[in-house]
């Protein structure tokens, strides 16, 4: 119990010294977010929505001693209790919008991604498209791909969150990418018929490591389709709410592969395609952030 009261004093004083760090850093508040590669997104949404807003973003920093093991979203909502307007923190939603409703909101000065991470914002279909298409490379329709990709991945994303919601150990989202991530992009005729190979390679794939899962019931299931439309996901946009990463990295390397060097995909599609992003996830991050106080 004491070493307990320490720690919540110790986090209760950090949380003081950050919100009072924002009078050295010359800002309106200073933000906790996951890691490094985080900062650029919460820029732009806040930048985009609230530009009279000047905010000092930090990445979390490792854990120590037991908490060792600790990193970025973890550490951030510890201070979730000590947050105020001048000190708040910006995660991914991950799973946490569907498994433990509440815990995410922008009332206790928490701001999410809405989306599994922030990654899924730079794949959304709607404005990725342009930006391939403004490079005249072929006619391949990320559009098609990502909703049959979704297709894919939606049942057994309900079954894993309705496991997850069940607080059973089973599903191993981590298992999930890499099955999705070991398809060969680059072999021949993966990507012809906006990749209908390889889109039937991953199902094969997804549904070979799915029947070796222990399944919930139809009942509990479809409870949880319905919690998961009320939050936007359904059968064609599950790709926003699958690991960002795995997202991310599929859709960079069948970019890769299309371009076939004779463009930078990452850098002239990918990571453009956020200042495009008008998805209904992203228009959640930036209400939260127009209306602070």
């Amino acid at each position: 119990m004491a070493s307990s009261d320490q720690e919540n004093k110790r986090l209760a004083l950090v949380a003081r010294n950050l919100a009072a760090s924002r009078l050295l850093y010359r800002v309106s508040m200073v933000a906790r977010v996951e890691s490094e590669e985080d900062i650029p997104f919460w820029q732009h949404a806040f930048g985009h929505t609230r530009p009279d807003l000047k905010v000092k973003f930090l990445p979390s920093e490792s854990g120590n001693g037991t908490d060792a093991r600790q990193r970025g979203k973890t550490l951030c909502m510890r201070y979730v209790p000590y947050l105020n307007r001048f000190f708040v923190i910006c995660v991914d939603s991950d799973f946490d919008r569907f498994t433990r409703p509440g815990v995410l909101t922008a009332d206790k000065h928490v701001y999410q991604t809405y989306t599994y991470s922030f990654e899924n914002h730079h794949c959304w279909s709607e404005s990725l498209q342009p930006g391939w298409d403004a490079l005249s490379v072929c006619n391949f329709d990320f559009k098609v791909f990502l909703k049959k990709l979704s297709g894919i991945l939606y049942p057994v994303l309900i079954e894993m969150l309705t496991t997850k919601a069940a607080k059973k150990k089973a599903w191993s989202l981590t298992e999930l990418c890499g099955v999705i991530l070991s398809v060969q992009v680059n072999r021949a005729g993966a990507l012809a018929s906006n990749g209908e190979a390889l889109l039937n390679e991953i199902a094969g794939k997804v549904g070979a490591w799915s029947s070796g899962q222990v399944h919930p019931t139809a009942e509990a299931c479809e409870k949880m389709k319905l919690a998961a439309a009320k939050e936007g996901m359904t059968e064609e946009s599950s790709y926003l709410f699958m690991q960002g990463h795995c997202v991310f990295d599929l859709v960079l390397r069948v970019g890769k592969t299309l371009c076939n060097r004779t463009h930078d995909f990452l850098y002239e599609v990918l990571m453009p395609s956020l200042e495009r992003c008008a998805s209904a996830e992203m228009d959640r991050v930036l209400v939260d952030i127009k209306n602070i106080q």
